[in-house]
């Protein structure tokens, strides 16, 4: 693709040359394609591999998610699927992690940290030097909580956008990312309150950070189950895009 993926921009040598316009145009593309992934095949698929390296750009910036080798058919009727883990930490919604339950809303917990990254400019997970993970959904939760959700932004960005509409697409990305599988929307609820003036329901409180959590799973993280530190367990080559058109 003739812009790369989303990772590029964000971390690679086009680093901080996404204007909010084309942040917004990428975030409402990549929900688009999600929900139509989740509500406009039969059955519908479930990605599992959700993630900047995952969103390519074409020469308009149109984004198209890419990598589907992961991906899971989700039959009617069935609440959740059952697997064996596979994803990329940082990106996996906890609820799979630790117990491998699988459902649309595990996309939606990874969409959600994404659009943290796309935001603030910022990794999903790191580590320091003194080998302490940080993760990103966890600080941007406790500035929406002092009611600093604008400190998220990432600095310096050449072309701003109003701070309310800002405001909104954290507070979209901190609800689709919650650790609590229930308080996530469906990928058609994302659309709507991205494309529309529907408000951000009220956020429920987290009754553990997400870094617990993720301490909780080291071991399981530290088995084969499918998933390391910036990496797919497949390795799989890019196998399917689907084109997210703009409405």
């Amino acid at each position: 693709m003739k812009n790369g993926s989303l990772h590029d921009h964000l971390f690679g040598s086009t680093k901080g040359r996404l204007t909010w316009p084309i942040r917004q145009k990428i975030a409402l593309g990549t929900a688009r394609g999600l929900a139509y992934l989740h509500y406009g095949t039969q059955p519908a698929i479930i990605h599992r591999d959700i993630k900047a390296s995952n969103i390519l750009l074409d020469d308009m910036f149109e984004a198209k998610v890419a990598d589907f080798g992961l991906a899971k058919f989700a039959l009617e009727g069935m609440t959740h699927l059952s697997t064996r883990v596979a994803g990329t930490m940082g990106y996996v919604a906890p609820e799979y992690a630790l117990y491998g339950q699988l459902t649309d809303r595990s996309d939606v917990y990874s969409f959600g940290v994404v659009l943290l990254e796309l935001l603030s400019g910022k990794k999903a997970f790191t580590m320091s030097d003194e080998n302490q993970p940080s993760v990103l959904a966890d600080w941007v939760w406790s500035l929406v909580k002092n009611e600093k959700a604008l400190d998220i932004i990432e600095g310096g960005m050449l072309e701003l956008g109003p701070p309310e509409v800002m405001e909104k697409y954290v507070l979209i990305a901190v609800l689709c990312s919650h650790p609590e599988l229930q308080c996530r929307p469906s990928m058609d609820q994302v659309v709507k309150m991205l494309e529309t003036d529907i408000l951000v329901p009220p956020i429920p409180d987290r009754s553990i950070p997400i870094v617990a959590i993720d301490e909780i799973d080291k071991s399981i993280r530290n088995r084969d189950f499918g998933f390391e530190k910036g990496r797919t367990s497949s390795g799989s080559k890019l196998e399917v895009t689907h084109k997210l058109n703009s409405k």
